[in-house]
């Protein structure tokens, strides 16, 4: 494999292994902030600003391609799911192989947590809440220490969860014909009971 197209790539930590490697390297993300950021970080990278998450600009077909931490979890609907693996396919090469990972109804449909981190100059409580129409609720309050001042922000973010077996439905039609479920080492999981998070290995040949 030489080259990387990560979707959704964030502050570019996955991109900047590969760099390091030598490999070419693809992003998008639709946080202008996040955007302008991974430009200036990996200026060897080629990036994207995309409206929607399952967009994948560009004509070059791609050897690996990603979307990390969860991520898919945001999209609501789960014909942007379907809309997503479409797209992976479509940039992939022939050989080329898909990879993400997602949260499982066993872990969403469960979740409720409060935490409390602190750090040296931020705070944050994080709040879920399970059950809510099939999705899950998280909230986070920030307290950004400065200058002996607490500035408080809030985000709120939505994941929705489905069946495993809909998600591997879903990735045979988009086009791939061999998906497998492993797990953080990319050993095949014998059983989906209680496994919160599912890694996908997912190829067109």
């Amino acid at each position: 494999f030489t080259s990387i197209y990560d979707v959704c790539c964030g502050a570019s930590n996955l991109l900047q292994v590969f760099d390091e490697c030598g490999f070419k390297c693809y992003g998008t993300e639709t946080r202008q902030g996040m955007y302008e950021y991974s430009k200036e970080k990996i200026p060897t990278a080629t990036y994207y600003l995309t409206k929607k998450m399952y967009e994948m600009p560009g004509k070059e077909k791609i050897d690996l391609l990603t979307c990390t931490h969860d991520i898919i979890n945001y999209l609501e609907d789960f014909s942007e799911w379907e809309l997503l693996f479409k797209n992976a396919a479509k940039r992939l090469n022939k050989h080329g192989l898909f990879m993400f990972d997602f949260y499982s109804k066993y872990k969403l449909s469960n979740w409720n947590e409060t935490k409390y981190v602190s750090g040296p100059h931020l705070d944050c409580l994080t709040t879920v809440k399970s059950g809510i129409f099939d999705k899950t609720m998280i909230t986070y309050q920030y307290y950004i220490n400065y200058e002996n001042f607490y500035i408080k922000t809030r985000d709120v973010v939505t994941e929705c969860y489905y069946e495993a077996d809909q998600v591997k439905e879903a990735l045979i039609k988009a086009g791939f014909k061999n998906v497998q479920f492993v797990d953080e080492n990319l050993n095949p999981l014998e059983s989906l009971n209680y496994v919160e998070r599912i890694y996908v290995l997912a190829s067109k040949k």
